[in-house]
């Protein structure tokens, strides 16, 4: 038996937008899309993106990042062209303290804003024990409490990464391939509204993407 030795096999962006088209019979044969489906249908493929980000933390986007800390004060920001310039973590899901000294990695609280305002002193320093992160539109704002009295400790957060836009055409899913099928028809449910496909087709075709999203959901814990 020969089989291929690969396992990366994804689609690009007007890969699954040609894929959704095909399963609303708009596309047939080797057909492909014009610019403007191409274009309606990046609109839709990104919007469902981010709508995806509500599920949860799937292990795929779990991410760490450690950061120095500084003297300055206890607010640091995250985001692309900030202090931090990486993408925007959508939560912070675990902190822990750094001491190279010691060798030590030590948990710390991870705070809401309603606790994180209860703090007594919030001018006070010390060694960093909590952490409250705020997401902002853009950009995300790491508070520490007690404010850094030494820079000799380093600060790392496991949180969840957004998931990256599809831009181009050649651009491929930001998702495990077993998201493939739930990515397809999620859009296909989505554009039929503008192809006039009838309501009892657009039901069945709802049903079976969200049976493939929560496959995805359980397949991705």
């Amino acid at each position: 038996m020969t089989t291929s030795g690969t396992t990366t096999w994804k689609l690009n962006r007007n890969e699954l937008i040609t894929a959704a088209l095909r399963k609303l019979a708009v596309l047939s044969g080797g057909s492909t899309p014009e610019d403007y489906q191409i274009t309606d249908g990046t609109q839709a493929l990104n919007a469902m993106i981010k709508g995806f980000q509500t599920d949860g933390m799937p292990v795929c986007v779990i991410q760490s990042y450690t950061f120095p800390v500084t003297l300055t004060g206890p607010d640091y920001l995250i985001g692309p062209g900030q202090q931090f310039d990486v993408p925007m973590p959508m939560k912070v899901l675990q902190a822990w303290r750094n001491s190279p000294n010691n060798f030590s990695n030590v948990p710390m609280n991870i705070y809401t804003n309603y606790n994180y305002d209860l703090l007594p002193l919030s001018l006070s320093s010390g060694t960093p024990v909590n952490l409250y992160y705020q997401p902002l539109e853009t950009y995300g704002v790491i508070n520490l409490w007690p404010k850094p009295n030494d820079t000799y400790v380093s600060i790392t957060i496991r949180y969840q990464a957004p998931f990256q836009d599809m831009v181009n055409a050649t651009d491929d899913l930001d998702f495990p391939s077993y998201w493939t099928e739930a990515v397809i028809y999620g859009l296909a449910s989505r554009l039929a509204p503008e192809y006039g496909i009838p309501l009892r087709d657009r039901q069945t075709l709802k049903a079976e993407a969200d049976q493939y999203h929560q496959q995805a959901i359980v397949t991705g814990k």
